[in-house]
């Protein structure tokens, strides 16, 4: 069944609206489909475009969903792989910020799809698409590497 739906996604779409570039190959395709099953589309689609952010805050947040297209300038497209990875499994930005809460974190996220997700994301075409600044609540510091160990001195 999953095979089937893969192929319609290939082909078709399989209802999506996510669009992906013909040339980005079955990863993207399968990236595709984790992006839909996560919902991620829920906060990041807007009329700018798929996944390019949105300019309406989260219910009941000051948190706007960020631009997740290439585009270097407004979206993820100056980003290592490795960053985006962090960012939707820790909520770590590209630049050792702490995302806003509303962003959920999806630590459960294995490697492949990982990699799938972001060769979905590079096949996007790239939105210039300017989302307004989140106001996310005063975060903790993130703690250090070291402070997972129980103090020695005790």
């Amino acid at each position: 069944m999953r095979w089937w739906c893969l192929a319609a996604i290939v082909v078709g779409g399989c209802g999506s609206s996510h669009s992906i570039n013909g040339d980005a190959g079955e990863q993207a395709a399968i990236g595709a489909e984790f992006v839909l099953q996560r919902g991620c589309g829920r906060c990041h689609d807007s009329v700018a475009g798929t996944l390019a952010g949105n300019d309406v805050a989260v219910v009941d947040t000051a948190a706007f969903p960020a631009n997740l297209t290439p585009d270097r300038t407004t979206g993820i497209g100056g980003w290592a792989d490795e960053q985006i990875i962090r960012a939707f499994r820790y909520g770590i930005d590209n630049k050792d910020d702490e995302l806003c809460p509303a962003m959920p974190r999806f630590s459960d996220i294995g490697d492949v799809e990982a990699t799938a997700i972001v060769a979905y994301l590079r096949s996007l075409p790239p939105v210039m698409h300017e989302v307004t600044p989140s106001m996310c609540p005063p975060l903790k510091p993130l703690p250090s590497p070291d402070m997972a160990m129980p103090p020695t001195d005790m």
